[in-house]
């Protein structure tokens, strides 16, 4: 096995420091003088977007586009790239949680693309390369999007929850500001949390996993083990723990991918509308029993190097954050279609043990019992 990927892929330049995010515009300036910030209403309610724009570089214009907030959909996606395309900015900066930064990275990166964003999702057509330089500073820490090339959408006309993706829609600028977080509210806080752990932690498992990758994986799985809880009561001094280890699990997963937690967190949360992060901790069990005889070495290492079970820590969470399965006793109208969304994904086809058709019928049974 190689020590590294065949292509490592990753952001230019990253500043991870308290108080990183209000010399933005300064770090920018390098890009050119025309920006465009995309954020949350958060963002602007708590005064930290006025304190981001207060006294750029001297010459540059930096326009404000909030997200009307939920996940990004294609449609969203479409008329940010109209926006961009009327003023043709120098760069875009994404300050916010997964779907800002989602929102902000497929809309730059199909800036030019001739079609639109919904083609893209769903046909296998190429996808021309970015050309717009984006800045991504997460205030949740929970995705790593602004580690990836990934942009995750939703097309609420298909029911369907899907990405795209291209080498260039990395990040140039990535910054980890702690301080991004402080207003973050608890339920964000721990569904955030958990999809960083299970990302961490299926990323620690795939099929394509590496010696590096892998190292990334355990230091971050281990890192949120440790910081999610006290972040989640209001630990600010953790906040910085959980931004650097989401981060590190994202680039782990950009370059391993995931599993079957993730090829069935998609299409399940685009049906029920539910957290994503608590939609993985909800699918966990079911899928950890399942691939648990092919991962059995990795459980023991978790174990024996760090005193981690992670089926039991996330039990442990889910009770402590008094979060419920939104699945129990729910029903399904369209199970094969599920079924055969779960198997298309290629977090699905990175599972440590191959799934078919009837893998993933039994444990959608497991989840909605």
């Amino acid at each position: 096995m190689n020590l590294l990927p065949a292509s490592l892929l990753l952001p230019q330049q990253t500043v991870a420091a308290e108080g990183a995010a209000l010399r933005l515009t300064a770090l920018a300036a390098e890009f050119g003088p025309r920006g465009v910030l995309v954020h949350g209403r958060s963002l602007q309610r708590t005064g930290l977007l006025d304190a981001i724009l207060d006294e750029p570089p001297f010459g540059m214009r930096v326009r404000a586009w909030c997200h009307a907030g939920a996940e990004p959909t294609v449609d969203a996606v479409d008329a940010l790239r109209a926006d961009l395309k009327a003023d043709r900015p120098d760069w875009v900066a994404a300050v916010g949680g997964g779907s800002v930064i989602d929102l902000a990275k497929a809309a730059a990166g199909l800036l030019d693309a001739p079609q639109s964003a919904a083609f893209y999702q769903t046909h296998n057509a190429e996808i021309p390369p970015a050309a717009l330089p984006l800045i991504a500073a997460p205030t949740t820490a929970g995705t790593g999007s602004e580690a990836t090339v990934v942009a995750v959408l939703t097309d609420p006309s298909r029911t369907l929850k899907q990405s795209i993706r291209h080498p260039t829609y990395l990040p140039r600028l990535v910054i980890l500001d702690p301080c991004l977080l402080r207003s973050c509210p608890p339920a964000t806080r721990a569904a955030a949390g958990l999809d960083a752990f299970v990302q961490a932690f299926e990323s620690f498992t795939s099929r394509h996993a590496t010696p590096f990758t892998r190292a990334l994986s355990e230091l971050a799985v281990t890192r949120l083990a440790r910081a999610l809880l006290p972040f989640y009561e209001g630990d600010s001094d953790a906040a910085g723990e959980m931004l650097e280890a989401s981060y590190l699990a994202g680039v782990a997963l950009s370059h391993a991918r995931l599993g079957v937690i993730h090829g069935l967190a998609h299409p399940l949360g685009a049906r029920f509308h539910a957290a994503h992060g608590l939609v993985c901790a909800c699918c966990l069990p079911a899928c950890l029993a399942f691939n648990r005889d092919v991962v059995a070495r990795d459980l023991d290492a978790l174990h024996a190097r760090h005193g981690l079970d992670v089926e039991s820590q996330v039990t442990a969470w889910m009770t402590a954050m008094k979060l419920e399965n939104p699945f129990a006793g729910q029903r399904l109208a369209d199970r094969e279609a599920l079924i055969r969304e779960t198997l298309a994904s290629g977090s699905t086809a990175a599972n440590p043990r191959p799934v078919t058709a009837d893998d993933v019928s039994a444990l959608l049974n497991a989840i909605l019992a």
